[in-house]
């Protein structure tokens, strides 16, 4: 029997995404090949934050578990996963729910959605690119808004929700809070959106601009050549943090650091190099 075109897998819902430290990560759709590395992501998430996600202590993923949280229609259940490399570091997922809060299928409008993020990334914009994602893909399959019940303690969950830019209500009861939002953008999750966007490619290229190190391979002794010349132009022009010097030695390549060498002050303007940072 062929599979209905929007239970297939989704490809474009794939993307790379800079996050607010400048480093990258992948969101791709879960799919039941992920069991495993579902399973190693569990294994590295602090008890408190499992706890945070269900509520109660979560030790570890059953098997049932790990086939409800990987195999998924794309319509009425979508798993998303940050990686970073062959790794999760971060999960979401919605379902599709009605009226009271019961799984349910279209033309049921509202989901639940949930998190988790691995301990060590928080902090760094995960969430809050997964949440744009997790919307785009809702608003695709015909889902108007977004529910999510969360722990008073969970600030930064909160945080997340809150600051997303949706119009939205909050309510509390049985000691959870519970969110509800609108999928319709906004102008105030638009700005936001952009705004996380320009300050995460401007951190990703901080590192180009201003490097903590600069290497200069195959610069000569000898005055005139190329590699010389930028030697000269990053010690004379104040190049910040270490800057190295890598030459081939009978086909290896050895290094020291150039602060030490001396080389005459710059007599033309412009630097020309390429910088990377550590």
């Amino acid at each position: 029997m062929e599979t209905p075109p929007e239970h297939a897998y989704p490809t474009h819902w794939e993307a790379d995404v800079v996050l607010r430290d400048g480093g990258t990560a992948q969101i791709c759709p879960i799919t039941p090949d992920d069991g495993q590395r579902l399973v190693d992501f569990y294994e590295r998430v602090s008890d408190e934050s499992k706890y945070y996600r269900f509520f109660a202590p979560y030790p570890r993923l059953s098997d049932r578990d790990v086939h409800r949280f990987t195999h998924h229609d794309y319509v009425n259940r979508v798993g998303l996963a940050a990686t970073v490399g062959d790794e999760f570091i971060a999960t979401v997922r919605y379902d599709r729910i009605d009226e009271r809060g019961r799984p349910s299928s279209a033309p049921a409008d509202e989901a639940e959605v949930a998190f988790l993020v691995q301990d060590v990334h928080q902090g760094r914009g995960v969430a809050s690119a997964l949440l744009e994602h997790i919307a785009a893909v809702a608003r695709e399959r015909a889902i108007r808004c977004f529910a999510a019940e969360v722990l008073p303690a969970n600030t930064k969950m909160i945080k997340v929700f809150t600051d997303a830019g949706y119009t939205q209500q909050r309510s509390f009861e049985d000691g959870v809070v519970r969110l509800e939002f609108d999928l319709e953008p906004t102008a105030r999750s638009l700005a936001v959106m952009r705004a996380r966007e320009q300050r995460a490619e401007a951190r990703s290229v901080q590192r180009l601009l201003a490097p903590g190190s600069v290497a200069v391979v195959g610069a000569s002794r000898r005055p005139g050549g190329a590699g010389r010349a930028v030697l000269v132009d990053l010690l004379s022009g104040g190049a910040p943090g270490a800057v190295r010097l890598f030459r081939h030695r009978g086909g290896r390549r050895a290094g020291h650091h150039a602060r030490a060498l001396q080389v005459v002050p710059r007599q033309r303007p412009g630097v020309l190099g390429v910088g990377r940072g550590q």
